[in-house]
């Protein structure tokens, strides 16, 4: 068994392919697919992120406290305990108590030398070169959405808490590269019936932000707030929502066909650029990559559906994912609409990666296989290891992966290429393995050479001590 609160014990990744019923592709090809396990939204199909800096999200609207985030660790420096080959804890940061355990965390993004990240009514930066505040932002009220993605200069658009709790009402434009923010407005409404903020989630691309909630959808300007026209939808359509990065994708349904459509908007005009019309009866689950595309497909009763490629709004390939299962990390979203959300999944120009996992993955171990994007097969499989591996960024021929930590040493951050021989890249210290172990929800980057874990939810007290509570790590070899 993993440990106590360890990555085993929350599992919330979408498991595919294995298949439970299959489905006859347009070609000749078979899909197989199983349904996800427990919590989990995704794709799963056999057969043929993003700009720098970058960073992600969660963007569920639970309550948290309005404290702000505390030093990590105890009065010594637990660099001073450092082994051979380990690197530096460049940021060791603790988070406020919430008022309610698992209150949603949402943002943060990497540059080369600090760290930017939500912390309830705050956005505060640190640096990677003493670890310390560099400075930070003020909100009225607590960051409840905000996208993975920045744009080249530096700025994002977040949204916070509204008149009502637990919703969204104001977006907010953040100058991350000079600390300052900028225009403040309320979320325009779309007209939608029964239209709420509630489990609002964000895509940036360009100088635009999509963003989709319950019964309602909609595009910004980032550099000033004002609204982008999208397509009208007939009545009776609603938008599944958006995923953003290098690319910005928008998919969308309706209750006649329950067969979800996907385009690729111009992030300066809103129009399509192109539209894939998808298949009958199957929905879009997650958005695996924008540039190039890649999209999960799963029926609504979860006995069909593919993982596929896409190119000018045709189908590239189907991954062929034979019997093998995989476990790309989905988290949660309240109403579906996060769909760009997935951890452990990368992509190149021509190679999609997928982990390996079921739920003994942490105790067996896991691979990670590279398929072709053009014909959808495997082109190799990486050597077999415990404990298990994370894709977090692909570059070249080669993905950058998390390894997770285990009962007796800390995680670290491992390159694998065509020989699917895992090589570490950053071994974290192992004064950081309990508090590895103990993130109750993170998101992972790795960006200018530095290893970051971030919370996406905060924890309320603990027997388990400051730990059970982290904010914030950054690991490098400074």
């Amino acid at each position: 068994m993993p440990p106590a609160g360890g990555p085993g014990k929350k599992r919330t990744a979408v498991i595919i392919g294995a298949a439970v019923a299959v489905l006859l592709a347009a070609g000749g090809g078979v899909w197989a697919l199983t349904g996800g396990s427990g919590g989990s939204d995704g794709p799963k199909g056999h057969h043929s992120a993003s700009p720098t800096p970058h960073g992600s999200t969660g963007s569920d609207s639970d309550s948290g406290g309005t404290a702000g985030p505390r030093d990590g660790g105890d009065d010594d420096d637990p660099n001073n305990g450092r082994q051979a080959g380990e690197v530096k804890i460049l940021i060791n940061q603790n988070g406020p108590e919430a008022e309610r355990a698992g209150s949603a965390s949402p943002g943060v993004w990497a540059f080369s030398d600090y760290v930017v990240k939500a912390v309830q009514e705050k956005v505060i930066a640190y640096s990677t070169a003493d670890g310390k505040e560099k400075w930070s932002i003020a909100l009225p009220k607590r960051v409840c959405a905000a996208p993975a993605n920045l744009t080249d200069d530096g700025k994002v658009v977040v949204a916070y808490e509204g008149n009502e709790k637990d919703t969204c009402g104001y977006y907010a434009m953040l100058d991350l590269k000079n600390g300052k923010k900028g225009w403040d407005k309320p979320i325009p409404k779309s007209g939608g019936f029964a239209e709420s903020f509630i489990g609002l989630d964000m895509a940036l691309s360009g100088n635009a932000v999509g963003a989709a909630w319950f019964g309602g959808s909609g595009m910004i300007r980032v550099s000033d707030g004002e609204p982008i026209s999208t397509p009208e939808l007939d009545s009776g359509c609603s938008v599944d929502g958006f995923a953003g990065g290098k690319a910005l994708l928008r998919s969308w349904q309706c209750i006649s066909d329950n067969t979800s459509h996907i385009e690729k908007l111009d992030p300066s005009t809103g129009k399509p650029v192109w539209t894939y019309d998808g298949r009958k009866g199957l929905e879009t689950k997650k958005i695996y990559s924008t540039e190039p595309a890649v999209v999960s497909l799963l029926s609504d009763d979860k006995k069909s559906g593919g993982v596929i490629a896409l190119k000018d709004g045709k189908e590239r390939s189907v991954i062929d994912l034979g019997k093998e299962s995989y476990a790309p990390t989905c988290g949660m979203s309240f109403v579906g609409h996060d769909l760009g959300g997935c951890q452990g999944v990368a992509a190149t120009d021509d190679t999609l990666y997928l982990p390996t996992g079921g739920e003994d993955s942490y105790t067996t171990g896991n691979e990670v296989h590279a398929f072709d994007l053009n014909t959808g097969k495997r082109k190799w499989a990486s050597k077999k290891t415990k404990p298990e591996l994370m894709p977090i960024r692909a570059e070249g021929d080669k993905v950058f992966a998390y390894q997770k930590p285990s009962y007796d040493k800390a995680g670290a951050l491992v390159s694998i290429g065509p020989d699917g021989e895992p090589k570490v890249v950053l071994q974290a210290p192992q004064a950081t393995m309990h508090a590895e172990n103990l993130f109750f929800s993170a998101k992972y980057l790795y960006e200018g050479d530095h290893l970051v874990i971030a919370t996406t939810r905060l924890s309320s007290s603990s027997s388990e001590g400051s730990d059970a509570n982290k904010l914030l790590l950054a690991f490098g070899k400074g």
